[in-house]
């Protein structure tokens, strides 16, 4: 696997070794979007770019408001079930995560002109609008045994070789623990003095033998919110175009606790002979919480040359956001005390921290097509180019100064790990009467340039609904899987660490409950 995505892999969890933790990791989360809008449009896999007429387009192309002939408010609350199993060393662990969220709401005020009224422009629709984009309720665990040097306490010790770190300068960290490798130190898990009890230059981890077991659980929880407010108009009911500002809130919380416990041998004697020995044990907490808000532009167009047929575009700007990430770790340890013989309890805590900085998320363009067959339904299609490697990281002035430069290092990570991809989406509806029903599929694609599995993610969707005169109703189920990889922690030198395969199920059932005016 190459090394830089399994290194961003183990970042995932701030175990860096130094308090900041953003990383091509935390990029990506922010930057790759689900499928997004109301029933009826998520049951259609989310291809919406040319059919226009719904409150979802708000965020997806505010050209579609100008179809808009009434004014409209329609809510959309939904159940989300996400499955994760955990694969290593042949045993799988799963977890399940359920939420009760609100994926979609919008209000659509339509100021159409009468028909017998000659103007060109046919009237102008507002609108606003609320979209869940992602959801990242988690829960992951799994267990594993490893083998010296492959053991956490081995990383400790590798991180400290690392950053150079001498005996003085862990020592300077007592009571203001500011790394991972000082968190190593205050609970006596690394030393700088060999198996014999000489001094030693670079720093040493416990001396374990046989199988260690290891067991982690991971829970997440937030999501990234965007609200809407675009405008739409009508050119001869040929031409439709559209703008609108989006104003992006995220928040993204992460716990954390990884076990170790295993054998170990703290001293020799000349002879060879164990002096001292026991079982040890440790537990480290991660609590990792980011929060912020962004901003974007999309501009939009659909062109209807023939009643049965549509072709829509969208452009969306950049997203800039400005996040604030507050974070501690914790480390306690148990080990045998080599003067007493018995086990000695030991904890070290990071002192807590929090600091602002910036993320830029790339352009997106979307282009879409709608064939309508009658007053029997239609097929629709989109395609969307993102460019993840063009995500950037930069320093907040008030926290960083204005250098630029410190996170140039990430910033490559970026540009080396990811990739442009074409995203695409299919769906049809076929009404009898007042009846809709409603099949999609969709595809985000694969944004690594080098892994060894398929980064993509499918969805696949079903709806159906009813249209009354004023009222409508619309269910729908959308069902995703995705397959990663991942890593608690990567050894400088790369390879020895556990890699855990991840296969992620996300189920949503969802209604739209919309009232026309």
């Amino acid at each position: 696997m190459n090394k830089i995505f399994l290194a961003s892999l183990a970042l995932l969890l701030g175990w860096g070794g130094n308090a900041f933790a953003q990383n091509e990791v935390d990029a990506l989360r922010y930057t790759r979007l689900g499928i997004t809008g109301s029933a009826r449009i998520q049951g259609i896999g989310g291809a919406q770019t040319a059919l226009g007429a719904d409150i979802s387009t708000i965020s997806s192309n505010p050209a579609g408001l100008g179809m808009f002939r009434r004014s409209e408010f329609s809510i959309s609350p939904g159940l989300q079930l996400s499955t994760t199993q955990a694969k290593i060393g042949g045993m799988t662990y799963t977890e399940e995560q359920n939420a009760v969220t609100i994926p979609h709401a919008g209000l659509v005020l339509s100021n159409r002109r009468d028909d017998n009224d000659n103007s060109d422009w046919r009237g102008t629709s507002l609108g606003i609008s609320f979209t869940r984009l992602n959801n990242f309720n988690q829960r992951l665990s799994y267990r594993n045994t490893t083998e010296p040097p492959n053991t956490i306490v081995d990383y400790f010790a590798d991180q400290a070789n690392v950053r150079g770190r001498t005996e003085a300068s862990l020592d300077a960290e007592f009571g203001d623990f500011i790394t991972l490798e000082g968190l190593a130190f205050g609970t006596y898990l690394i030393n700088f003095t060999d198996e014999f009890g000489n001094p030693t230059s670079d720093a040493r981890p416990l001396y374990s033998l046989g199988d260690i077991d290891q067991r982690e659980e991971i829970r997440r929880s937030g999501s990234q919110n965007q609200f809407d407010i675009g405008v739409g108009t009508s050119y001869k009911d040929k031409i439709y175009l559209g703008a609108s500002l989006g104003i992006l809130t995220t928040n993204f919380t992460q716990e954390s606790i990884f076990r170790e416990s295993g054998y170990y041998i703290d001293r020799f004697n000349a002879d060879n002979e164990v002096v001292v020995d026991g079982d040890y044990s440790l537990e480290l907490r991660d609590e990792f919480t980011t929060s912020g808000g962004g901003i974007n532009l999309k501009v939009g167009i659909i062109a209807r040359p023939v009643d049965a047929l549509r072709f829509g575009v969208t452009l969306q700007t950049p997203t800039i956001y400005t996040f604030t990430d507050t974070y501690q770790r914790s480390l306690y340890a148990t080990t045998v005390n080599p003067t007493t013989g018995v086990p000695e309890n030991n904890s070290a805590i990071e002192l807590p921290g929090e600091f602002t900085y910036n993320l830029t998320t790339p352009f997106r363009a979307s282009a879409g097509v709608a064939g309508f067959i009658g007053k029997y339904g239609f097929v629709t299609a989109d395609v969307e180019f993102v460019n993840y490697s063009n995500m950037r990281f930069s320093e907040s002035e008030d926290d960083f100064g204005s250098t630029g430069e410190y996170f140039s290092g990430v910033n490559s990570s970026i540009s080396d790990m990811y990739q442009s991809v074409v995203n695409y989406k299919i769906g049809a509806e076929a009404r009898y009467d007042v009846f809709r029903f409603r099949a999609g599929y969709a595809h985000s694609g694969d944004p690594y340039k080098n892994a060894s599995f398929g980064g993509g993610i499918s969805s696949f969707s079903l709806g159906t609904g009813i249209r009354l005169k004023n009222y409508y109703g619309d269910i729908a189920y959308v069902r995703s899987n995705s397959d990663s990889r991942y890593s608690p922690y990567v050894f400088s030198s790369g390879g020895g660490e556990p890699v855990v395969d991840i296969q992620q199920k996300q189920t949503t059932l969802m209604l739209t409950i919309g009232y026309n005016f």
